[in-house]
């Protein structure tokens, strides 16, 4: 009597570890999802920010132009956007831009970046807009608005 009564039983709870699995499988999925896209979110801004760092290391370091035979290196804004790409290890953003100029200590644009004296400052900005790969699954926006901005000191002619 007792050997039927829990064969009985293990019957009728056939199939109810695949409906648990199912109900808690996909939250959890969505959570792994939703943590692998913020830190990939996470990774582009730190990658922007450094990027946006050297460009502007670069540009103060390089106010004055170097002439090496008759080639001139170091004061052109490409030089500074080449090495703001080569940090940037071909990652770019939806819309990306890159400004480089001379600015106060507000952060204001007063010029060019190359006539930048001491007293004042060279800044980079990178912005663009971060595209979100599962847009749909986790119910996000399709794009991010990221801005990465330095300003250094410039401290000799």
């Amino acid at each position: 009597m007792g050997m039927i009564s829990l064969r009985k039983r293990k019957r009728t709870r056939r199939g109810v570890a695949a409906v648990e699995a199912a109900l808690v499988l996909f939250p959890v999925i969505l959570l792994i999802l939703g943590i692998m896209e913020y830190s990939r979110y996470v990774m582009t801004i730190q990658l922007f920010n450094t990027a946006a760092r050297e460009g502007c290391r670069y540009a103060i370091t390089h106010l004055q132009p170097v002439t090496i035979g008759s080639t001139t290196y170091g004061d052109a804004t490409s030089d500074v956007t080449n090495k703001i790409n080569s940090f940037l290890a071909g990652q770019t953003l939806s819309g990306q831009s890159i400004q480089i100029y001379a600015s106060d200590g507000l952060g204001n644009n007063i010029g060019t970046w190359n006539n930048a004296s001491p007293g004042q400052s060279v800044c980079v900005k990178i912005t663009g807009n971060y595209v979100v790969t599962l847009t749909t699954l986790l119910h996000l926006n399709s794009t991010i608005p990221v801005t990465a901005e330095v300003a250094m000191d410039v401290e000799s002619p």
